[in-house]
């Protein structure tokens, strides 16, 4: 579950994406288009590519003008280097432009 700043809450399973307006490239499916509205711009209308393995989510940022930033539970932020998948455990924070949502 990825309760967003927005106040959304989203409920995923497989993989996705998430931005103000997703968009797969050609030649690509993903169970998820999640959108979320940001009024400043901040996040990109594809920002991040997220998935699963093992049980536990990934992130990618898909080449944002913004940035990724994951905030694990006691750890400081990491910047996501643009398509490197990063493990992002329950209760972790990740950041995208001015927006943000929690891993739960």
């Amino acid at each position: 579950m990825l309760t967003f700043t927005t106040g959304e809450v989203v409920t995923v399973s497989g993989d996705g994406l998430i931005g103000r307006r997703p968009m797969p490239q050609p030649g690509e499916s993903f169970a998820h288009l999640v959108q979320i509205v940001d009024r400043g711009l901040s996040v990109s209308k594809t920002h991040l590519e997220f998935g699963e393995h093992d049980g536990g989510l990934w992130v990618a940022d898909r080449f944002s003008s913004n940035g990724t930033v994951v905030r694990r539970p006691g750890e400081d932020g990491l910047r996501c280097e643009p398509g490197r998948r990063v493990q992002v455990p329950r209760g972790s924070r990740v950041e995208i432009g001015e927006q943000a949502f929690t891993v739960a």
